[in-house]
């Protein structure tokens, strides 16, 4: 009996404790998952690119500015000489 009892016990622990199969909701959720993160992934790649260009960005912007306000102080010369009373 007591033998019985044991091998009993021996093959609940090895049934337990063996290698579970995935079911396939667990499958699509995992291949859920690696899309999310390949998407999440690529976005991140994106955004890190327009990151880098951002610098070059606002200098040609701060450029564009100091050239507007350079022409805007000549017109305002031109209008000064040309006002004068």
């Amino acid at each position: 009996m007591k033998k019985i009892l044991a091998v009993l016990l021996l093959t609940i622990v090895v049934i337990g404790c063996g290698p579970k199969m995935a079911n396939q909701e667990t499958l699509d959720a995992l291949a859920e998952a690696r899309a999310a993160l390949e998407a999440a992934q690529s976005k991140i790649a994106e955004l890190e690119a327009e990151f880098d260009e951002l610098p070059s960005m606002k200098m040609a912007l701060e450029s564009e500015i100091a050239n507007l306000n350079s022409q805007i102080d000549e017109l305002q010369n031109k209008i000064d000489t040309r006002c004068k009373k």
